[in-house]
Parts: structure tokens; C-alpha cells; sequence
């Protein structure tokens, strides 16, 4: 036989549900701007139903109404990590933009006052002072063409010296911001697995800080069934007490990291000295052409490396050779493939930026659509949980009144 009460106790469970989807409807709603939100809902199920004869013959069920079995984020593991390894991909591609763009700068070729326009000039005197050997003002302009060579040279070095070290400050700053976000994920993880599986919105917070940390460096994210998360990179498993290392001597040498943001200044660093050390050949070469002269002292001394390259103004110039119009023919062509290599580089990173942005928006597009919040949505749910509440309540005073019939008026019969 059915319970009087089975009605009052299956409304009670139906108001549970209806209120618990309002509250989080109204979660929702207030969170549609909250960056890293991720869209909550109520999952429910049937209540185990109870036995009941309907004859003597023939055993029945009946329906004992809704329970709640968890409130859950919605999300979707691949795009999740379709994201965070695209995020990574583009990291990396903007730290080798950045720095395509600031050598291009320091190179500043093709232009009037670089250093192939220089080098021209320096010829061209060499020229002149051939038409004219005994000319002292030929012989000045040579020389002055030269310490204008020195200058540039010496000011293309440094600042590729200070874009070095700018690149070694940018690495520590961001492995620094790396490890911080490894604490606060550790931090978050035994927040959540303290306060159970279901701790969403803590769960949303530590999203926020792993997508910030793949940008960092191509990690990869294993969730445990206690709802913390394991991240590894290259197979090395990381937290708060394993940091992400970069060899204090050599940053260029020996790194854990390989992509992303990091990887990608510790890759630009190495772009950086190898094109100073071309830089470098170009103009000690171009200076060791310049003395093969006929008779005449070296017009440069200290050709070994550019930081210590003079021009001696006190030299007797001597007469131009084959040997000098080789080697400066072999030098500018030498320069003019670096800016050439320079160049094509600087445009495929450029061309990789837009197509990673690309590629990366659509993808969140694509998880937003999942995971984010739609207020025309969330507002049709609230009607349909308010409707829902309100038959439920129903249902209560229904089952109140006959419990008032049978309790009040046969009792007075």
C-alpha cells in the first residue's frame, strides 16, 4: 500500500530540484562576464522506486520522484587541450616575432645609414682616393667614411649585446611567473580535493592559471579521480616543489623548456648570438679587406672582433688590390644574405602569429560555445525551472489537502 505521505515527500524532492536549478541558473547569469566561468548545471535522476502489490498476484513499482546527483561544470576535455596546446604553439611563435621585429630594427636594412650604405661609402672614398692619391681631403673623407663604418658596427653589436641580456631578464621573468602559477595550482588542487570533486568554481580558477601557464611552456594536464590535476612537461612531472629550471651560466644551453613563451626567447637568444657572431665576421672581414693594400700602413687595427676595432687616423694609405675588392665583394654578399635570411624569418613568424591567433580563436570560439554562458539560454532555463518549482508546490498543497480530508474531516465523521 502506498504511504499517505509518498506525495509530500516526492513534491519535497521535486522543490530540491527546482531550487537547486534556479540557484544555479542564477550562478550562471551572474557569471556570464567572469573570465574562466564555465557554465554549471544540475544533473538529476530518478529516485529508486518503491514495491508495491497492485494485486495479490502481481508485484508493481512506484515512482518516488527526482534526486540530485551532482552540480557539474560543463566542459570539454579536447578542446580544453586543444587549447592549452595551441596557446603554447602561438607563446612561442610571438616571443621569435618579438624579437624578428627588434633585430630588423637594429639591422635597419635597406636604408640610408646602415651598414651596407657605410660600407658603399667606404668603397666609394677608396674610389676617389685612387683618382686622387695625393689628395689630403680624399685621404680625410676615407678615413672619416671608415670611423663611421667603426660606429655603426659597434652600435649594431651592443645593442644585439643588450638585446641579449633584455632576452635573459624576459626568461627569468617569465620562469618566475611559471613557478608561481605551479603554487597556485598546487594550492587549488588541495583546496579541491579537500572540498571534494564538485568544487567548481575552484576548478575554474585553477583553468584560468594552467592556460596562463601554457602559454609559459607546452605542458600537459592528466585529471586525477580526486579531481586534482597532474602536470607534466617532457614527461617530468611538476609542482610547487619541482620548478621549472633554466641553467643559471648558459640559458641558450640546458632547459627543461622547449616551446611556449620560454622556450620561445630561449630559442630567440640563440637567433640573437648567432646572427651577432655573423655580424661580427661581416664587419672584421670587411676591415681586413679594407688593409690589403699596396704599400701604406693598415688603415684598421684591432680587426679581431668589433668591440675593439679602431680606425687609424695616423695611417699612411696605401693603394687598393684585387685582394681588397674580393674580400669586400665577398663580405657584402655575405651581409646581404644575412639581412636576406633576416628577412624571409621575420615574415614566416609574422605569417605563424596570424595563423596561430587564427587558429587559436576558433578554438575558443569553439569551447565557448560549450563551456561559456548564454544569457537567452540561462533566461528560458529560469522559466522552465520557475514553472517547474511552481507544480511542485503544487503538488505539496494538493497532497495537503487530502492529507487535511483524511486526518480533519473523517475524523469528525
Amino acid at each position: 500500500m502506498v504511504s499517505t505521505f509518498h506525495g509530500l515527500e516526492t513534491g519535497k524532492r521535486a522543490l530540491s530540484v527546482g531550487q537547486a536549478s534556479i540557484a544555479t541558473t542564477g550562478h550562471n547569469i551572474a557569471n556570464a562576464n567572469t573570465k574562466g566561468y564555465s557554465r554549471q548545471q544540475v544533473n538529476q535522476s530518478t529516485s529508486p522506486s518503491l514495491d508495491v502489490w497492485t494485486n495479490s498476484t502481481n508485484p508493481g513499482q512506484l515512482g518516488s520522484g527526482v534526486s540530485i546527483d551532482s552540480i557539474t561544470r560543463v566542459r570539454d576535455q579536447f578542446l580544453d587541450n586543444q587549447h592549452r596546446d595551441q596557446s603554447s604553439t602561438l607563446g612561442d611563435a610571438q616571443a621569435k616575432k618579438a624579437s624578428f621585429d627588434r633585430l630588423e630594427t637594429i639591422i635597419n636594412e635597406p636604408s640610408d645609414s646602415g651598414l651596407n650604405a657605410v660600407m658603399d661609402q667606404l668603397a666609394n672614398a677608396w674610389q676617389d682616393l685612387e683618382n686622387n692619391p695625393d689628395d689630403v681631403s680624399a685621404q680625410a673623407v676615407l678615413k672619416q667614411r671608415a670611423q663611421e663604418f667603426v660606429e655603426v658596427a659597434q652600435s649594431m653589436d651592443s645593442s644585439m649585446t643588450n638585446m641579449k641580456n633584455d632576452l635573459d631578464d624576459q626568461i627569468e621573468a617569465a620562469v618566475t611567473e611559471a613557478n608561481g602559477y605551479l603554487d597556485q595550482i598546487s594550492s587549488l588542487n588541495e583546496s579541491i580535493v579537500r572540498g571534494g570533486n564538485q568544487s567548481n568554481d575552484l576548478k575554474d580558477q585553477r583553468d584560468v592559471l594552467i592556460e596562463k601557464l601554457s602559454a609559459l611552456a607546452p605542458i600537459e594536464v592528466v585529471e586525477q579521480a580526486n579531481g586534482s590535476y597532474t602536470i607534466s612537461l617532457d614527461g617530468n612531472t611538476m609542482d610547487k616543489n619541482n620548478k621549472f629550471i633554466i641553467d643559471d651560466d648558459d640559458a641558450t644551453t640546458d632547459t627543461i623548456v622547449t616551446g611556449g613563451k620560454i622556450g620561445g626567447l630561449i630559442d630567440a637568444e640563440v637567433k640573437v648570438g648567432n646572427i651577432q657572431k655573423d655580424l661580427e665576421d661581416v664587419a672584421t672581414g670587411f676591415a681586413e679587406a679594407n688593409n690589403e693594400t699596396e704599400g701604406g700602413t693598415p688603415l684598421f687595427s684591432n680587426t679581431d672582433s668589433i668591440a675593439d676595432m679602431e680606425v687609424n687616423f695616423g695611417a699612411t694609405l696605401g693603394t687598393p688590390t684585387a685582394a681588397m675588392e674580393t674580400g669586400i665583394k665577398d663580405v657584402k654578399t655575405a651581409y646581404q644574405e644575412l639581412v636576406s635570411v633576416l628577412g624571409v624569418q621575420s615574415q614566416s613568424a609574422t605569417r605563424s602569429v596570424a595563423n596561430f591567433e587564427a587558429t587559436l580563436q576558433a578554438t575558443e570560439n569553439r569551447r565557448q560555445s560549450v563551456s561559456g554562458v548564454s544569457l537567452d539560454e540561462e533566461m528560458a532555463n529560469l522559466v522552465k525551472f520557475q514553472h517547474s518549482y511552481s507544480a511542485a508546490a503544487r503538488l505539496i498543497s494538493t497532497t495537503d489537502q487530502m492529507l487535511d480530508t483524511i486526518i480533519n474531516r473523517m475524523a469528525a465523521r
